[in-house]
């Protein structure tokens, strides 16, 4: 009887060297796979072709354009009704205000002391002949200069009528030439004189 022996009895040394090295070559060609995939799906390679492409694929326009052609949709502009607030007006007083004229110093007193009769006559002449009762007083500006008396004018009155209004006058053109000053004597600017006037 004949004994029937199984393919495996006849596996030697050699065919299983040959399948081990077959399962090397197969563990070599699956890491060099995986390696080539892993690789193949980095992100940043992805997207860095993909940009790449992006940029190639759109169209550089340098067609010139007529801007002032083109057609808006934009609402209609409304009216500026803005209004700059209001500024207070100021009187004339309050923006141009001369400092106060001080009182006439002794010296410029002596002077009109001393040419009294010519202010006695603007009263008696130009006043009371007019009015009898007239009676009152004034305060008249004069400026000093280096060489004396350069100006002098009634700035107010306080007269008792309308007759000392002609005495106003008769002073204006008289005063700045009767007063006389010694060079030097008052320092030069502009000093108030008042005066009083009444029928003794």
């Amino acid at each position: 009887m004949g004994v029937t022996r199984s393919p495996r009895t006849n596996w030697s040394p050699l065919g299983e060297r040959g399948s081990m090295r077959n399962r090397r070559h197969t563990r070599v060609i699956v890491g060099v796979a995986c390696t080539a995939a892993v690789v193949m799906a980095c992100p940043g390679d992805r997207r860095d072709k993909t940009g790449d492409s992006a940029r190639a694929a759109v169209a550089v326009d340098t067609m010139p354009t007529d801007l002032s052609k083109v057609e808006t949709s934009l609402p209609p502009t409304l009216p500026d009704t803005f209004k700059r607030p209001a500024r207070a007006r100021r009187s004339t007083s309050e923006v141009v205000r001369e400092p106060p004229i001080p009182p006439a110093p002794p010296e410029l007193m002596e002077a009109v002391s001393r040419e009294r009769s010519f202010s006695r006559f603007c009263y008696q002449e130009f006043g009371q002949k007019v009015d009898p009762e007239l009676a009152g007083g004034v305060a008249l500006v004069v400026t000093v200069g280096a060489a004396g008396i350069t100006d002098a004018r009634v700035a107010s009155d306080s007269w008792s009528s309308n007759a000392g209004k002609a005495v106003n006058r008769c002073l204006d053109e008289k005063a700045g030439s009767a007063w006389k000053l010694a060079s030097g004597a008052v320092p030069a600017g502009k000093y108030v004189v008042r005066m009083t006037f009444t029928g003794r």
